[in-house]
């Protein structure tokens, strides 16, 4: 993290993921099985990025931002759900979609999507208020 910047190789962690949970998706056997086992690899700074990367610049609101973020966490939870009952209506490898979506998201984030891009006018009041 040191040495290269943190939305580059949150970008990066996010295409290995991808790749993997694709190859998940179109290969079979064990070559399978090790490719979604090699996603985890590719969570491990996923978290940490996106955070740090969420709450950078946000001034007055970090705190409002940073526990929001804190209850976001839920999405670790309903998104194995939602694969589960996919999976159950068809097969594991059509509710691997529902990752490879995410991942697809993590990247954008990474590349764009971590950038503000202006202060929202409803939120204008509440950070003058946490100022004072």
């Amino acid at each position: 993290m040191k040495s290269i910047p943190a939305p580059r190789l949150l970008a990066t962690f996010g295409c290995g993921a991808l790749v993997c949970v694709l190859a998940g998706i179109g290969l079979s056997g064990l070559a399978s099985v090790l490719a979604i086992v090699v996603v985890g690899f590719f969570n491990s700074i996923m978290f940490p990025t996106i955070f740090a990367l969420s709450i950078k610049n946000l001034g007055a609101l970090t705190k409002r931002g940073s526990s929001l973020l804190v209850m976001s966490i839920i999405g670790g939870a309903l998104i194995p759900a939602a694969m589960g009952r996919i999976s159950d209506a068809s097969n594991i490898r059509v509710a691997l979609v529902v990752p490879l979506i995410c991942y697809l998201y993590v990247i954008y984030f990474a590349i764009n999507g971590y950038k503000p891009n202006a202060t929202l006018p409803i939120l204008q009041p509440v950070a003058a208020a946490e100022a004072k």
